[in-house]
């Protein structure tokens, strides 16, 4: 087959799963078209129109089928290249803003015009997956909720017609990480691995460990990911646990495969988690993973070691995480690896293979075989 993939906003988790699915099925002719990971209202916006004014002849030529994600704005581009107007479209959803919190800097206004235009792309769609129930649940719950505050009803039902034309399929892992479930852990080694922005709240981690060492509680702390060094307050987290770090900031590809390899612990204490990918590489890895009791982490890694925590208010997340970090560094909850169903290629080709034959067939009698519902 002949397939356009689009990825409107190709930040680190759209190009895994692109780079994944190519990778996956090298018997089809793949036509990849990316636009960068910046101005996040802007290409939500403008996306469709930027890939419709180029002279691209990628734009122009046969294709069995369109593959999305959700930030891809369908309509606009559709309208604008007549030869994708017929394609047959799947749409994958890895996020959405229903369930995305919002920023002190960002703007409610803006948020709900995101999340009209991610019920839009969804009806442009012929099918559209979500990588779990959670995002899945909490897409349709508020779009229904958001339809009911519109100045004029829209015809029909449109949450259901997305509900008849969807399914959960997860992001598949590399078998990458799987190969480092043979080294050796070192069990004192916590691993962040996140972006370190609100969301993740890397604040909240910080300071329960700061606190830890402060409490005489021995560790050693690789804290990866992007965005470190960028605010003060980092540096001076930096400064209280300078005697505990072994890697501060971005890492490269190899020590970053380094760190995680050893890893005995790996945290998340993030406010937003649709599926979760770095906590699940560390876990194929072979590291106990300590989560929250919240968003997607208990469908997508039951087997990690939970903590209550509060996403409305800091100090119970702090003293929640602290309290399963010492037990397991204490030997008082025995570390072990969290490897409960996570989602692989291997286990998973022949869905996306059904997928994207079902797709491009437009085959509306029959319907593929769902998952997770």
């Amino acid at each position: 087959m002949n397939i356009l993939l689009l990825s409107a906003y190709h930040s680190a988790s759209h190009r895994y799963w692109c780079e994944g699915l190519i990778k996956a099925f090298p018997e089809h002719n793949w036509t990849l078209k990316t636009q960068p990971a910046r101005h996040f209202s802007w290409r939500v916006q403008a996306s469709g129109l930027l890939w419709g004014l180029e002279a691209d002849a990628d734009f122009k030529r046969s294709y069995d089928l369109i593959v999305a994600t959700s930030l891809s704005d369908l309509g606009t581009l559709k309208a604008m290249c007549p030869a994708l107007q017929s394609v047959p479209v799947w749409v994958y959803f890895h996020e959405n803003q229903f369930a995305h919190p919002l920023s002190g800097k960002q703007n409610r206004d803006h948020q709900i015009g995101w999340q009209f235009q991610s019920i839009q792309n969804a009806l442009m769609a012929d099918w559209i997956s979500f990588n779990t129930n959670f995002n899945r649940r909490t897409f349709v719950e508020g779009a229904r909720k958001l339809l009911k505050r519109l100045p004029e009803k829209l015809p029909g039902d449109p949450i259901s017609q997305i509900e008849r034309q969807s399914d959960v399929l997860p992001v598949p892992l590399s078998d990458t990480c799987r190969a480092f479930k043979q080294v050796p852990k070192e069990k004192d080694l916590i691993i962040w691995n996140h972006r370190w922005e609100w969301d993740k709240q890397p604040k909240r981690f910080l300071t329960a460990l700061t606190e830890m060492r402060d409490d005489g509680i021995d560790f050693r702390l690789a804290m990866m990911g992007s965005g470190g060094g960028r605010s003060i307050e980092f540096d001076e987290f930096k400064d209280c646990l300078a005697d505990r770090l072994v890697q501060w900031g971005h890492a490269s590809a190899e020590d970053y495969n380094h760190w995680l390899s050893r890893a005995g612990i790996g945290v998340s204490t993030a406010l937003h988690d649709f599926q979760g990918l770095s906590m699940l590489e560390l876990a194929q890895a072979g590291a106990t993973v300590v989560v929250p009791n919240r968003v997607a982490y208990p469908e997508c890694l039951p087997g990690a070691a939970f903590y209550p925590g509060s996403e409305q208010s800091e100090r119970p997340d702090i003293d929640d995480l602290k309290a399963v970090l010492v037990a397991l560094l204490r030997g008082e909850l025995a570390q072990r690896p969290s490897l409960d169903r996570l989602p692989e290629w291997a286990q998973l080709r022949s869905e996306y293979d059904e997928r994207l034959r079902f797709i491009a067939s437009m085959c509306g009698h029959r319907q593929p075989t769902v998952t997770g519902q």
